[in-house]
């Protein structure tokens, strides 16, 4: 698969280590334009190139937003038209780790807030839960039991085709429902957030299981 992946940061880098090690292309992008980009790229090797933000997105089978809270509006502005396009939504409300980071957005659901800066997207909540360094190390060769992803979204074929990606990588996706409920349980103030480990798909399921009986 062709990836677009707008910001260039630690989840950018590391999704994008972790996307060409299982044989997939992979377009950067980022706020300060693609000549920025050209010694990262270079250490990537090949499958990877840099472009603007639209450049990142035309063409491209998956597009990922691993941007800062701040800056995700701004930088999907630079796209026209986002109907139809696969995007996943990595995003968490939050400046900086730790309790004082958490960026107040009232009651509203992140990736609602999200869907709103990219509107027509197939949006779909994953890689958002764990931490990078956390993430990195328990996907792609080196990936053991310990393997679940969380993915929440509207569009059920969009969720199937993140949900292989996953599996490329060497995760399984454990689905937590719609972008209103899974994006909550999965959001900073939701049950599944900030787990200082991976889990396995079934650990992952049962805390989603616990999860749902608390809300219901």
């Amino acid at each position: 698969m062709r990836i677009g992946i707008i910001g260039a940061g630690r989840m950018g880098q590391a999704l994008t280590g972790l996307f060409v090690e299982a044989g997939h292309d992979v377009v950067l992008a980022n706020s300060r334009g693609p000549e920025s980009l050209a010694e990262l790229t270079a250490q990537f090797g090949e499958h990877v190139s840099a472009a603007d933000v639209p450049g990142a997105v035309a063409g491209s089978d998956i597009v990922i937003l691993a941007t800062p809270w701040g800056k995700t509006a701004e930088a999907a502005s630079a796209v026209g038209d986002w109907s139809g396009v696969v995007v996943v939504d990595t995003t968490n409300n939050r400046s900086k780790p730790g309790p004082d980071g958490l960026i107040d957005i009232g009651d509203r659901i992140s990736s609602e807030v999200v869907a709103e800066f990219v509107p027509g997207a197939r949006l779909v909540k994953a890689f958002n839960t764990t931490p990078i360094p956390f993430l990195a190390k328990g996907l792609g060769s080196a990936a053991g039991e310990d393997n679940a992803v969380y993915i929440a979204g509207d569009d059920t074929a969009a969720k199937a085709l993140v949900g292989s990606l996953i599996a490329d990588v060497g995760g399984e996706a454990v689905d937590t429902g719609d972008l209103h409920t899974g994006g909550w349980l999965q959001g900073m103030s939701g049950p599944l957030a900030g787990t200082l480990e991976m889990l396995t798909p079934a650990d992952a399921r049962a805390r989603l299981e616990k999860a749902l009986e608390q809300v219901h």
